[in-house]
């Protein structure tokens, strides 16, 4: 896989993936023979790393903005974009979380980054325009791109994990389903549930796959492999967990475990704790 500039990686000719620094979010690029785009996740946060990607890659347009599920980092430039001209999607799930409690969860994390009110004074969540709730197909000059609801049963990763498919490229944009390298968030999903929607992407076969954290996997091998490797992590961490509310082990022992052995070079340790202690003071 070929690195363009900085944190662009060219995934095909028009595709690419915008890879965040130590493991936070990644975004993707899809460019219309005409220029206009599909962004896929965007982070106000991030804004100038959003836009020098767009500059960098050709693109005259941002046409569709597509949020693979409800989190501030996935979907806090809504407004942003929709205000530019795009049309925002998401899942119906997607839709009804950011409808019943996104607002809260905006401001709470927009207020943890005070600067972003001078520089966006009108700063608000903005939700999808369409919403789908199983699946629908978005065309740009040159491209279809498959979007899957993919929460099973209603609440994966979060309540409104969907994935982006370009199938003729063989390209998979997996969102927050698939974590590389770094320890996940897995306080917004059910984890059984997670594994699961896990196991229906393994039925399928891609030449590169984008988590939604850590690098891009390239081969159809080795993105198996990844999933299959964050599988454990899942399962592993789910067993643990149940050890701690059965009275087994402590959360401290739990905590140890996860940091250590097959775990150690992972990024973003301090999230298992937060993690753990979500756990236990909500029921899954």
């Amino acid at each position: 896989m070929e690195k363009s500039v900085a944190n662009i990686y060219q995934l095909h000719e028009s595709i690419f993936a915008v890879v965040g620094p130590e493991g936070a979010t990644n975004f993707g690029i899809v460019k219309g023979e005409d220029g206009s785009a599909l962004l896929i996740d965007a982070d106000i946060r991030r804004m100038d790393e959003i836009e020098a990607a767009l500059k960098e890659t050709g693109c005259t347009t941002v046409r569709y903005l597509f949020n693979t599920h409800e989190n501030f980092d996935h979907s806090s430039a809504n407004d942003y974009f929709a205000r530019n001209g795009a049309i925002v999607i998401g899942s119906e799930g997607c839709w009804q979380a950011l409808k019943e409690d996104g607002e809260a969860k905006f401001a709470e994390m927009a207020g943890r980054a005070p600067e972003l009110k001078n520089r966006f004074p009108d700063l608000k969540m903005g939700m999808p325009h369409i919403s789908f709730s199983q699946a629908t197909t978005l065309h740009l000059p040159g491209f279809g791109i498959r979007l899957v609801y993919s929460a099973y049963r209603g609440k994966s990763h979060s309540r409104g994990d969907a994935i982006a498919i370009l199938d003729k490229q063989e390209i998979l944009f997996a969102g927050d389903l698939l974590y590389t390298e770094v320890h996940p968030v897995t306080i917004y999903g059910n984890i059984a549930n997670w594994i699961q929607s896990i196991d229906i992407l393994l039925r399928e076969n891609f030449a590169h796959v984008v988590p939604g954290h850590g690098p891009v996997v390239k081969g159809n091998a080795l993105y198996k492999a990844a999933f299959l490797q964050f599988r454990n992590y899942l399962e592993d961490f789910h067993r643990r967990l149940m050890e701690i509310r059965s009275g087994g082990k402590s959360a401290a022992e739990i905590e140890s475990h996860m940091k250590s052995g097959d775990y150690t070079h992972l990024g973003k340790t301090w999230m298992v704790k937060r993690n753990i202690e979500y756990f236990l003071n909500h029921a899954q």
